[in-house]
């Protein structure tokens, strides 16, 4: 019997790389049953590469601090494919994180409405419960709708690789190496991978899972960084996930700038107040619920970011959220793009977003409000009820729809105070005030007021719309994916995701409570809108200033500025400790993703190309690369939803496109 050996590669082992090893186990086993007897044998050494602890990454590494938590529920999330997911192969059902959280708990205990199949996968390979007790009283407090700490989910997602592991047939031999990818090269009909500590991988097949690689610098920020070599008592903390920003350079007590109140503020916001000693503790008295204890390590916050105001916490729904309506997208969706990612790509710019899209999404929003409102104030309308309404927006015309549909509302509401206006959270802090304490207390007010339209949740007529504008995204990426969206309303496409982004994929309520709680102790400063940064260099200490469009007649001052942010990945601007896809750009074998018009003139996007069958990357010349694939968030430009991790009963992009590509590999092995 003739040995023949193959060696496969998989870069980046965050739960995309999990994923795509559960695949391979899956295959394997399904090789070997059908592999005739006597046949040679195909002897496989899989590689896993990452410089972090395998099966977490370091977003979710488990050692981290259990301050930062999961943007997503704990039953809302799981690594494992279920029937009609849209993936090929057979499937080993598994259980959700909550499932796998109440089983490590009390297996005997309650848990006969989980699935039987997937508590036999549980018992199959039954997790080591001394590998938790770390997180045992979070696991006894966890429902299906808590936010779990990322630690918690990393320990989760090293069990699942744990699984795909002792799934893998007898033919394949793991290898593992905590090290960095820097080059790959071609060499003859297979490919080098250079490590950075010295050793190098011969393979017939590489994955890159590489997560949300670090950009370099763009030019404001080389100025930055200029400015503190030139000055050395100033600090920038750039942007970067908060679990890797130097956070301990933030000195105590201090005022410190920071640029940015998305996600990435709220988990620094906890960094420098909770893991510093500060603590939140119940005050029923306070409009924020919450009162502040300091530590007195806790610095000043000014906070200014391009909308000025806070992204708006999640609705406490106490389950799982409910399923978006959103008729008239869904109905454009079946007609434009009724399965993804069907058999033909789609004709490049043919899809106006703007003219098609957009009007659905705003009206199927406005319906969801008015439904609501209608529910829990039937009064609100006068002479008839919300389907007259609804009617009406129906019939208005497209352009300028926004606009239409406030004055509408005025004709059906008996208080205007009752409409719905979109408009307030494209832009909620526009014109300017007069100091930042009357800036602050507007804030603060609106603040107050999100979070008691969180606590109704499906009684809140608001969330109801804003949900509904943030379930649209999905859907609405799916049907402009591979460039379909014409390139002139590509900017009302970016304005719509960065509005579902503000009011759909914001911070759990709890966060909300502890931000207003810190402003009420005296310990944030907002700053408004539309921030312009600048280097203060007088007799005194060099500073970091900034000014707002929000406050036209101040500015503040510190030596310290964070940018709490994270850049979106782009091959245009590799930073120097990532140059794997630069190497393969300058052999050849990687192209930008381009946006097309219909004149055939083109836009370059920041994302490698790939095949969208088996995510094997895109050659200049058009070709697909004969190894490498790539799969995750850099393909951002292209694929719909790279950012979202799997749902239960969602099709999972995420976990298709993982499919795709361990197939890919598996079938250059074994055609």
């Amino acid at each position: 019997m003739t040995e023949q050996i193959h060696s496969i590669a998989l870069i980046g082992l965050g739960p995309r790389g999990v994923s795509l090893c559960e695949r391979l186990a899956q295959l394997s086993q399904e090789t070997a049953e059908h592999n005739p007897p006597g046949s040679p044998s195909k002897q496989i050494k899989l590689h896993l590469i990452d410089d972090a602890p395998a099966g977490a990454g370091r977003i979710w590494d488990p050692e981290q601090t259990p301050t930062l938590c999961m943007n997503t529920l704990a039953h809302a999330v799981t690594l494992f494919p279920e029937e009609n997911s849209g993936i090929k192969g057979g499937i080993l059902p598994g259980p959700t994180l909550h499932e796998w959280i109440r089983l490590i708990i009390a297996p005997d205990d309650g848990v006969d409405d989980i699935a039987s199949e997937k508590r036999e996968t549980f018992f199959s390979f039954p997790p080591d419960k001394n590998k938790y007790q770390r997180f045992w009283s979070e696991m006894e407090n966890t429902q299906p709708e808590s936010h779990p700490s990322r630690a918690l989910y990393g320990a989760y997602i090293r069990w699942c690789l744990d699984v795909a592991l002792a799934r893998l047939d007898k033919s394949v031999h793991v290898i593992f190496h905590q090290a960095r990818a820097q080059e790959i090269q071609r060499c003859g009909s297979r490919d080098t991978i250079h490590l950075d500590n010295g050793v190098k991988i011969q393979a017939d097949s590489t994955v890159l899972a590489p997560g949300w690689l670090r950009p370099g610098l763009n030019i404001a920020e080389q100025e930055l960084a200029q400015a503190v070599k030139t000055h050395p008592s100033l600090v920038w903390i750039r942007p970067d996930n908060p679990v890797e920003q130097p956070l301990d350079a933030v000195p105590d007590s201090a005022p410190v700038l920071v640029r940015g109140l998305g996600m990435g503020f709220f988990d620094v916001m906890a960094l420098l107040t909770l893991d510093r000693g500060g603590e939140f503790i119940p005050d029923a008295h306070s409009r924020s619920g919450l009162r502040y204890l300091p530590s007195s390590r806790e610095p000043h916050f000014l906070i200014s970011s391009h909308r000025g105001y806070p992204y708006l916490p999640k609705s406490e729904y106490h389950s799982l959220p409910p399923r978006a309506a959103i008729p008239r997208l869904r109905k454009l969706g079946r007609r434009l793009r009724p399965q993804y990612p069907g058999h033909e790509t789609p004709t490049p710019a043919s899809i106006d977003f703007r003219r098609t899209i957009w009007p659905a999404i705003i009206r199927d929003s406005y319906e969801a409000y008015y439904q609501t409102l209608a529910r829990v104030r039937p009064e609100a309308f006068k002479g008839s009820d919300h389907t007259s309404l609804i009617h009406a927006l129906d019939h208005a015309p497209d352009e300028d729809l926004l606009e239409q549909a406030a004055e509408l509302a005025q004709e059906f509401l008996a208080q205007p105070e009752d409409r719905f206006d979109l408009r307030e959270f494209l832009d909620p802090l526009p014109g300017t005030f007069s100091s930042p304490e009357a800036l602050g207390e507007h804030i603060a007010h609106r603040m107050s007021c999100d979070i008691h339209e969180a606590v109704l949740a499906r009684d809140s007529a608001l969330k109801a719309g804003l949900w509904s504008i943030s379930a649209s995204r999905k859907p609405a990426s799916i049907i402009g994916a591979e460039g379909a969206y014409t390139l002139d309303s590509r900017p009302t496409l970016s304005a719509f995701m960065s509005l579902g982004q503000m009011v759909g994929s914001g911070p759990p309520l709890f966060r909300t409570r502890q931000l207003l709680a810190l402003y009420d102790a005296g310990f944030v400063t907002f700053l408004g809108a539309e921030p312009q940064l600048s280097v203060v260099d007088d007799d005194r200490e060099p500073r970091w200033r900034i000014k707002t469009r929000s406050l036209p007649h101040d500015h503040a001052e510190a030596t310290t500025l964070i940018d709490a942010w994270m850049h979106q990945p782009t091959i245009a601007r590799p930073h120097d400790q990532d140059p794997l896809l630069p190497s393969l750009e300058h052999q050849g074998r990687l192209r930008p993703f381009h946006y097309h018009t219909a004149a055939g003139e083109h836009l370059t996007t920041g994302s490698p190309e790939v095949d969208r069958y088996t995510r094997r990357l895109i050659h200049p010349d058009g070709n697909i690369d004969p190894s490498v694939h790539l799969v995750g968030i850099p393909t951002y430009a292209q694929m719909p939803d790279t950012t979202i991790s799997p749902i239960p009963n969602s099709r999972s992009l995420m976990l298709q496109e993982t499919s795709a590509a361990a197939w890919s590999v598996w079938q250059q092995i074994h055609p």
